[in-house]
């Protein structure tokens, strides 16, 4: 015995799932039902009203009294479906589905048509033992309005007790008042069994209607996920495809010169003129060094895009990287006599990765340098601010055009224009700086004026 209370109770529980799933729906589908029921008996109340006052037919005396109660009964439903139905469509039409007088209005229609059929049935004792209207009202609420099982329950051994309270003072045969009590009974037992399935079965339908739905957006979303990534990718491998045509291109020119110019070396065509030969080794050692710089940020940009490039950041004294940077590029700066002013203060720390920084230092202050006259300066400078630390390295020579200065971190853009030298190159040690300076979680922007210089501006976290 105790068990199986134990099982009813566990089943009429109302479960936490049910109530985060399901609420919305039954509060939404009540309502529509609420509205077409009570809307329906509007005019059925209507007619009968008619029909009793208007109708002609003859009632002996002891069906008069009944005939009162049921004008009185149909008189009380009539005002009251009215009014139940313009409090739905209000909720309807102002969008309060899920208000909580939503959640009220199927008990009250439970309630109201559960009443008025048990009032039908207590005033028709008087002529006919049936309770048909009680049992119509019964499977009308429980076939239509969702009620959970436990509330269900109460409700219809409440309306029950109504009844048979009722029956009792109206019906004068005992025999007949214990056959309606055990007819109202079944009644109620029957009405509940449906309104028990009617309630599952829509608590299955809703859970599997949201299953359906949140799959659907699920993979709508990954669809879109997927035509982004798609397009991105697309996107990626056309710009690495070409990218990697402009830098075979630009790594062709350098190495058919040196060839061209081994071959002279080797058929012994500057023997006899010094200047010449000194010339050629000049041009053949920096058709060289430019292809090995290529090729070191190729080597450079191709292991950080495969994520094996190790970030191992640590504090470091700006002005002691910056002066091993400044130390690689003195001869190439001597070569144009250009004086690489360092002005950054020292005990200026940041955390960040020494042999990144060289790599971005080394390739702002060569591209300084690429594109300043001879005889010119570049200039580095640094300032702290608010947890950062910001390094501006600044030329003054040819500047860049908008058109230039929109494309400079794409690696997918040939960098337009020579030197000041002749010099060449592809852009992609400035790409490499932009990905070196996002990992430290810091920026890169650029400042240029046609003929006027460039400044290249780098924040980054600041020592923690």
């Amino acid at each position: 015995m105790a068990n199986a209370l134990n099982l009813f109770l566990r089943y009429f529980k109302r479960p936490a799932l049910d109530k985060m799933i399901t609420e919305d729906e039954v509060s939404s589908t009540n309502l529509i039902r609420c509205i077409s029921i009570t809307g329906l008996f509007v005019p059925i109340t209507l007619i009968i009203h008619l029909y009793f006052r208007y109708g002609d037919f003859k009632v002996g005396p002891e069906e008069t009294s009944w005939l009162n109660d049921l004008f009185f009964v149909n008189m009380l439903m009539g005002p009251l479906c009215l009014f139940l139905s313009l409090i739905g469509l209000f909720l309807k039409f102002t969008r309060r589905e899920y208000s909580l007088m939503s959640k009220l209005l199927p008990h009250l229609v439970f309630f109201v048509f559960a009443g008025c059929g048990a009032l039908c049935s207590i005033f028709g004792q008087s002529l006919d033992n049936a309770i048909i209207t009680f049992m119509l009202a019964c499977v009308l609420n429980a076939a239509t309005i969702l009620i959970r099982p436990l509330y269900a329950a109460i409700y219809f051994i409440l309306i029950y007790c109504f009844f048979c309270y009722g029956v009792t003072l109206t019906q004068p045969n005992q025999n007949t008042v214990l056959f309606n009590v055990i007819d109202g009974l079944c009644v109620i037992a029957v009405s509940f069994i449906i309104s028990w399935v009617l309630w599952n079965n829509n608590m299955t339908r809703f859970k599997q209607d949201r299953l359906i739905q949140s799959q659907k957006q699920i993979l709508e979303y990954q669809y879109e996920k997927l035509t982004i990534a798609n397009e991105e990718l697309e996107d990626t491998n056309a710009s690495k495809d070409q990218f990697f045509s402009i830098l075979a291109h630009d790594l062709r020119g350098p190495l058919n010169s040196a060839l061209a110019l081994t071959t002279f070396l080797e058929e012994g065509a500057f023997e006899e003129d010094t200047e010449e030969r000194k010339k050629t080794y000049s041009l053949l050692q920096n058709s060289l060094g430019n292809s090995a710089k290529l090729l070191e940020n190729v080597l450079l940009w191709s292991t950080n895009q495969a994520g094996i490039l190790n970030f191992k950041p640590k504090i470091l004294d700006v002005q002691e990287t910056l002066k091993s940077s400044i130390d690689v590029l003195r001869i190439v700066a001597a070569q144009k006599n250009i004086e690489i002013i360092n002005k950054v203060s020292a005990k200026i720390m940041i955390s960040a990765d020494i042999d990144m920084m060289h790599t971005v230092f080394r390739n702002l202050l060569s591209n300084a340098i690429k594109f300043t006259p001879n005889f010119g300066s570049v200039e580095i400078h640094a300032e702290i601010l608010d947890k950062a630390v910001r390094i501006s390295v600044i030329d003054f020579g040819v500047g860049m055009s908008s058109k230039t200065l929109n494309n400079l971190f794409r690696i997918e853009k040939k960098m337009p224009g020579r030197g000041t030298n002749n010099e060449t190159g592809t852009g992609l040690g400035l790409v490499l700086c932009k990905d070196f300076i996002e990992k430290h979680e810091g920026s890169i922007v650029v400042e240029s004026k046609e003929n006027e210089g460039s400044k290249f501006i780098i924040t980054l976290p600041g020592r923690t």
